[in-house]
């Protein structure tokens, strides 16, 4: 008998960013403190084994994994399904009050904005579309904490406000795919120096997040 073929998705929320009213999201650069996270990076996910590298077309996803890429050889693929989530289209420097509101109603979204539901179903279809081409491979993934957490509640029972809040600026989970869908490998430790690097998302600079 044929084993099941298994996918592993390794999914990185990008390091420490900076924020700026001044600039649009997606260009929205890593802080100093997030590009040190990035080389930081370096020597975590290379021992990952990652075949092929996916990634949010925002800066500064790209920015968290260009090291690393160029160590493993590897280009990066942007998929512009893989961004966040769009709160507003105008600049918005507390984000506590949405946050909450965001996960006691999913279809909730401001004018303009984008709900977590929308969100969830377009990071889904992402992730289902990269599974389905790369089955059996190892994969790096490159988004956002509000689009994985988003994703990661799709497919685990209890996932909420304070699982997503518990996300870091970097986190790097493990999420395989095989006959019976995804499953969150929570109990998957992250190689090396990686706790060390991580910091409280809360901690980004410029915005009130938490």
């Amino acid at each position: 008998m044929t084993p099941p073929m298994i996918t592993t998705l390794y999914l990185l929320r990008h390091c420490q960013s900076q924020p700026s009213s001044l600039v649009p999201e997606s260009r929205w650069p890593l802080s100093p403190r997030g590009y040190a996270q990035a080389q930081g990076l370096v020597d975590v996910l290379s021992v990952l084994d990652i075949d092929i590298i996916y990634s949010s077309p925002y800066r500064r996803c790209i920015e968290s994994l260009e090291p690393t890429a160029g160590r493993l050889g590897l280009p990066i693929r942007p998929d512009p399904e893989l961004r966040e989530r769009l709160i507003s289209p105008a600049w918005v420097e507390d984000f506590r009050e949405i946050w909450r509101r965001s996960w006691e109603d999913l279809s909730f979204a401001l004018d303009g904005g984008e709900s977590s539901h929308h969100c969830q179903d377009r990071a889904t279809r992402a992730m289902d579309r990269i599974v389905a081409e790369n089955r059996g491979r190892t994969v790096g993934i490159g988004s956002h904490g509000n689009a994985l957490a988003l994703f990661l509640a799709g497919f685990t029972p209890g996932y909420g406000i304070e699982e997503a809040s518990s996300l870091r600026t970097p986190e790097l989970l493990r999420v395989t795919h095989g006959p019976d869908g995804y499953r969150w490998d929570r109990d998957f430790e992250r190689p090396g120096q990686f706790d060390q690097l991580a910091t409280d998302y809360r901690e980004t600079p410029g915005i009130i997040a938490g």
